[in-house]
């Protein structure tokens, strides 16, 4: 697959990055154990970052595109891809974060593509998911210029403030949480900044988790420095933003279904046992009497209440 990589032929280019592809998405994929692979798989998209992108910026016919172009452009596109799978390993990730192309790489891609071109979303997306995998390893320089190539934070601020890509705008927030979880880059933080802007705009969003989520943990890293969360929670916009969020925990907590019986003790009245007759047992002299009697005569005076019942 290297020696495909290197020959320049593109049919065994593109036959090296399909099987790269398919091998990268996995947890024992591991670069080092190909030397030069990493540097194989820069080459495509470092000419896209810095060189490829003004061609495809440029007017083209849609129905006879430059194969040729679309080729190279497959290459990095694919190139990228590898190297994002593969950064989700952790050997992977700090093989990459200590490389020296990966962070110029990373830099010139969110710099040199527009974001809101439908051709370059898939380049910044990996290129942001990239970053937040070698975040840790990224200590940015304590003065950030507008136009320093090192500055991160600007592009990344403007993709999740301005763009209309939902996948771009989730990747932009996780890769500078992921950069501001590291404490030297703390500095960088401020409670005006364009992406805060944007997560307090997206809270209402209850329904997208995705995206909910990482606005809620970029908010977290802004209120888990001392400093910066006296200065966000003076911001005027906040009495509403914990609005928000109290309604957000109210929908988010689980109904329980409870039966509560509101009746009292039931008492019953036991049963009658008191018999109201009994039987009457005759005498021997009322026995004797009867037997003396004839008929129907006997049976009349059994029969007269006053006589032998009760």
């Amino acid at each position: 697959m290297l020696l495909s990589l290197r020959s320049g032929i593109d049919a065994d280019i593109g036959w090296a990055l399909n099987r790269l592809c398919r091998l990268c998405d996995n947890e024992q994929f591991v670069l080092k154990t190909i030397p030069g692979l990493i540097d194989a798989l820069f080459e495509w998209p470092e000419w896209y970052a810095n060189e490829g992108y003004k061609e495809h910026a440029e007017v083209t016919s849609l129905f006879s595109p430059n194969r040729s172009r679309e080729r190279r452009k497959r290459h990095a596109l694919e190139s990228l891809f590898i190297l994002r799978n593969a950064a989700l390993n952790e050997p992977n990730a700090r093989e990459l974060g200590n490389h020296r192309r990966t962070k110029p790489l990373v830099q010139a891609l969110i710099h040199n593509l527009v974001f809101d071109m439908d051709e370059n979303a898939e380049f910044l997306l990996h290129a942001c998911e990239l970053l937040q995998a070698i975040a840790y390893t990224v200590i940015l320089p304590p003065v950030l210029l507008p136009t320093h190539p090192n500055n991160l934070l600007l592009p990344l601020h403007n993709i999740a403030d301005q763009c209309s890509n939902r996948s771009l705008i989730i990747a932009s927030f996780d890769a500078m949480t992921a950069l501001f979880s590291n404490p030297q880059n703390a500095i960088h933080l401020t409670e005006t900044s364009p992406a805060l802007r944007a997560a307090i705009r997206y809270l209402p969003l209850f329904v997208d988790k995705p995206l909910l989520e990482s606005c809620l943990n970029y908010l977290y890293v802004h209120l888990s420095q001392p400093a910066m969360a006296k200065a966000t929670l003076l911001q005027p916009e906040m009495p509403s933003t914990l609005k928000l969020l109290v309604s957000l925990l109210l929908s988010e907590q689980v109904e329980e279904v409870v039966s509560l019986d509101v009746g009292g003790t039931i008492h019953t009245a036991p049963a009658l046992t008191t018999d109201t007759s009994r039987d009457h047992e005759l005498t021997k002299e009322e026995m004797d009497d009867l037997l003396e009697k004839p008929e129907p005569q006997r049976c009349y005076d059994w029969y007269l209440p006053n006589s032998y019942l009760q």
